[in-house]
């Protein structure tokens, strides 16, 4: 499996060539970034429209290299760009687009063809379709927007170690080595990260005023064997509200070999009074944007220790595969409690991160359905009651939704509870899908699946 990673490493200063000092640093200079940006959204577009004249003669060739036979984007190549061998059908490109380096130029061809193929292929399906049942007519999506992207001929990394990199830009005039300067940890830890992983053509983007260079990774893992997910033993996680996270480690016998609540109290209190922080701000009527970023930083906090705390319990018990609710907030209404939708948003940053370190740590990820696995008891006695265990405040009920009282009596941890029930309805989905497992017990919804459920189906698979 391939697995891509990015970092993004701002650009502190750039160096200014002097009569007096030959290497002077400064700030970053936005024109030459705008400049070079709009060349090639320019030579973009004008591909775009050279492509899109000569499509029919494009289309009889393939898109990628055949015996015999030349790609897509060496023909393409070809008729914009003159070489001593060849004399281009459209000349004009390399006289507005003087001495472009071979790696932007090859880029922009490949994003151009895309761009034709699309709006070519959605043409000829509306064209396709009955007058009557047919849309507006597709138009060409010309790019709008540019990202300087440094492939090896035009960027110089010999420098990283030492905290600067040379990149090729284009000037108005013409195309010339520029040097900036990094941070020395961020450059040593890009550099690091080289020698063990193959690294992509940077990219430099603009967020806040400020440019970064982004750094791309890839690196190839073989994943678990999912020949027979059975065999799997999975850490199952509930990602609750009332806690950063509840966890169950299990087999598909229902054997559970490990439990656990992750408790982060500096990181919940953090943000919580970033949240309480916020409300004052409102309330006083005062601008509360930079609130908002604490709450942000807070919530991302949080979401960072809750997934380093799950992958030491993965790595501990060496599991097979991580399951997750499965997470659809399509069809949610907009609005709501303000604290909801901070959980939604850390727990979707929760399973993309816990996603990144369980493959690079070759473990797979599954999801199974959210409904009523907090709501039964995994111990199949039904449905458990979330407000039995109160205190009374100011005359008030305040009812910890945390603890639940089965219909046994039995009170638990509702979130445990639920993180069982997540790992028990992955096995039940794996024995439905076996020929010679009977489906017994037979229960109305998968959504009102639990532990026990589990346990009696391994039961009956074996006596059958």
């Amino acid at each position: 499996m391939k697995i891509i990673t990015s970092y993004n490493i701002p650009i502190l200063q750039q160096a200014r060539v002097t009569e007096d000092n030959p290497c002077v640093y400064g700030k970053v200079d936005d024109r030459l970034m705008a400049v070079c940006s709009a060349c090639c959204l320019d030579a973009l577009k004008y591909c775009v429209d050279v492509f899109l004249t000569e499509w029919d003669y494009l289309a009889a060739f393939p898109t990628t290299a055949k015996p015999g036979k030349p790609h897509r984007k060496r023909i393409a190549d070809t008729l914009i760009h003159s070489t001593k061998d060849n004399q281009a059908k459209y000349p004009e490109f390399d006289r507005r687009f003087l001495n472009m380096p071979a790696g932007v130029r090859r880029a922009l061809i490949a994003d151009a063809l895309g761009v034709v193929s699309s709006y070519r292929s959605n043409h000829d399906n509306w064209e396709k379709t009955p007058a009557d049942e047919r849309g507006e007519e597709p138009s060409i999506g010309y790019p709008t927007r540019y990202e300087l992207t440094f492939y090896k001929s035009e960027r110089g990394i010999d420098e990283l170690p030492d905290g600067a990199i040379r990149l090729k830009l284009y000037n108005g005039t013409s195309w010339e080595w520029y040097r900036f300067r990094m941070k020395p940890s961020d450059a040593r830890y890009i550099h690091a990260l080289s020698q063990t992983r193959s690294m992509m053509s940077p990219v430099v983007i603009k967020k806040n005023g400020k440019f970064f260079l982004r750094f791309s990774f890839e690196e190839k893992q073989e994943l678990v064997d999912d020949s027979n997910p059975l065999n799997y033993l999975v850490m199952a996680v509930d990602l609750g509200i009332n806690a950063a996270a509840s966890w169950c480690v299990m087999d598909k016998v229902g054997t559970v070999f490990g439990k656990g609540v992750i408790h982060l109290p500096n990181e919940e209190g953090r943000l919580n009074h970033a949240i309480n922080r916020k409300r004052q701000y409102q309330q006083a009527g005062k601008k509360s944007h930079c609130v908002y970023r604490w709450v942000d930083q807070a919530n991302e906090r949080l979401s960072i220790e809750t997934t380093r705390k799950l992958m030491e319990v993965a790595a501990l018990y060496n599991v097979d595969c991580i399951v997750f609710e499965h997470l659809d907030t399509s069809g949610r209404k907009k609005g709501g409690r303000y604290r909801e939708r901070i959980h939604l948003w850390r727990a979707k940053d929760v399973q993309k991160r816990v996603e990144l370190q369980a493959h690079r740590n070759s473990m797979r990820i599954s999801r199974v359905c959210a409904w009523g696995t907090s709501r039964y008891a995994y111990d199949g006695s039904g449905v458990t009651d979330r407000k039995s265990v109160y205190r009374w405040v100011h005359g008030e009920k305040k009812y910890n939704y945390s603890i639940c009282t089965f219909q046994n009596g039995k009170i638990y941890n509702c979130d445990l509870s639920a993180a069982q029930n997540i790992g028990a309805r992955f096995f039940l989905r794996e024995y439905a899908k076996c020929e010679d497992c009977p489906k017994i017990p037979k229960t109305p919804q998968r959504t009102m699946k639990t532990l026990w459920d589990l346990v009696r189906v391994y039961k009956g698979c074996q006596a059958a």
